[in-house]
């Protein structure tokens, strides 16, 4: 999870200006921080300090895609997909688009809205998630969809995993905390 402090941290071990640093960080408030990366930085480092935050769902479910991926060995992508599709995946789904990209969905419902499953905290008695719910204490603001570099980059290493290949985050296309909730999770990758 993109936390203040592991954004930090990412910014620091990216040798970004202490200065800059501090002018992102700001009042600690993680709208705000996201807002300021995409004004403060250029958009290789933005997408490389939040795609490093990502959590990767712990040393089990790694394994587990690790296990997966094993299986898969010998079949074709297409193959590996129909299988991960109609046998792994809960909530998430994955096609291979026509331009050769690799489109994700991750559904997660809440009543009749997509939720979000992150619980980073955005400031004091609001969570990342409380963003996709059409009233609660965010204030009504939208978490920038670049945030979601850092869900995509644990997707995407889950994918790679099983899948045995290459990816980069290509773009965000949609996420339940910058549309209240109408839109679900809905990510882009591209082959390396």
């Amino acid at each position: 999870m993109a936390r203040v402090y592991g954004i930090k941290k990412r910014l620091e071990q990216n040798n970004i200006d202490k200065k800059l640093i501090k002018k992102i960080i700001g009042n600690e408030d993680l709208v705000e921080v996201i807002t300021r990366m995409e004004t403060l930085l250029d958009a290789d480092m933005m997408y490389e300090s939040l795609d490093s935050c990502a959590c990767l769902g712990g040393k089990e479910y790694l394994k587990k895609c690790e296990k997966i991926g094993k299986e898969l060995t010998g079949k074709s992508l297409n193959e590996k997909i129909l299988h991960l599709n109609s046998k792994i995946f809960a909530s998430e789904s994955i096609a291979l688009n026509n331009d050769g990209t690799l489109n994700a969905v991750m559904v997660y419902k809440n009543n009749d809205k997509y939720s979000c499953v992150c619980s980073a905290t955005v400031c004091k008695d609001v969570k990342v998630s409380d963003l996709a719910l059409s009233k609660s204490n965010s204030d009504d603001r939208d978490m920038p969809l670049s945030y979601c570099l850092c869900c995509a980059g644990s997707f995407r290493r889950h994918l790679q995993l099983m899948l045995d290949v290459k990816l980069k985050t290509k773009k965000i296309i949609s996420s339940p905390i910058n549309s209240r909730g109408e839109k679900p999770c809905e990510f882009v990758f591209e082959f390396n």
